[in-house]
């Protein structure tokens, strides 16, 4: 399939002065799933090295928070979404079992806290993701393979701490914004006890979240403030000397509210990135 063009909503009409041009397109994989994956691809030539890239999860509703003014703040960076073939924002079954980490050897399983949905594809969506979904992304398009990085937010923050984990090779940089750490118990703690190396230099780390938060169906707490398994899963991770890790709480922000208001810093901070090295947020 091929790419068509993409609008913002309530876009300008004239593009003239635009430094992205917006496009969109579905993937169906070799194992039937099917993806709707959208791009920005910067106007300006790329330098002989390509074009950095951030890939952002739960693209349908990352590029509703994208506007022709962020881009134009980013003008040498391709901004990739991975999202779904639906109209929403978001795609719950589909990301409740592509983000979620495995529960056992035996593949997807019925999630035990909500067994009308299935969980635990993380494994096979990372093969694809770093597959069939990269090479269409990139088709055409000069890409600079030692800059690329990964966001995501909520289920998507935990496939990005999962990918961290069992593939830091993968990515330069890891964005995991408002993680949702209370899925699955202590797996992810177990994941992080085995987590690989990455190569070097250090892997970059910047994991954002609210001070505002509430699990929902959870009263919210008597204290506001970011999420405490997050803010212990930074200082862990901080003691890492093959990671450089940066946290930012956005202050006012629930969970929710905390996507969109995570994407300029993302964006600014892995495009300033020119040695593998990260821009202050």
């Amino acid at each position: 399939m091929r790419w068509t063009p993409y609008a913002f909503p309530a876009a300008p009409t004239d593009d003239s002065h635009q430094t992205h041009t917006t496009q969109q397109r579905l993937l169906v994989t070799l194992d039937g799933r099917t993806y709707r994956l959208f791009r920005a691809l910067p106007r300006r030539e790329a330098l002989s090295s390509g074009y950095p890239v951030l890939y952002l999860l739960d693209g349908n509703a990352a590029f509703e928070g994208l506007t022709p003014a962020l881009l134009r703040k980013v003008p040498e960076l391709l901004v990739v979404g991975v999202g779904y073939d639906t109209d929403q924002g978001f795609a719950v079954a589909d990301r409740w079992l592509d983000y979620t980490p495995p529960l056992g050897a035996d593949g997807p399983v019925p999630d035990p806290q909500r067994p009308e949905r299935m969980a635990g594809g993380a494994d096979r969506f990372l093969s694809r993701l770093i597959g069939p979904v990269r090479e269409a992304a990139e088709q055409g398009v000069a890409v600079d393979s030692s800059r690329r990085d990964l966001w995501g937010h909520s289920f998507g923050g935990l496939f990005v701490l999962y990918t961290l984990f069992m593939a830091p090779e993968a990515f330069r940089g890891f964005c995991p914004v408002s993680p949702s750490l209370w899925w699955g118990g202590d797996i992810m703690e177990r994941l992080e006890a085995m987590a690989a190396a990455p190569p070097t230099p250090p892997a970059h780390v910047l994991i954002m979240m609210g001070d505002r938060e509430v699990r929902s169906g959870q009263p919210p707490p008597e204290t506001p403030g970011p999420a405490p398994a997050t803010l212990a899963m930074i200082d862990r991770l901080r003691v890492r000397q093959d990671l450089c890790v940066t946290a930012r709480v956005l202050e006012g922000m629930g969970h929710r509210a905390a996507l969109f208001a995570s994407l300029p810093h993302a964006l600014r901070a892995f495009s300033d990135c020119s040695d593998g090295g990260h821009a202050a947020s």
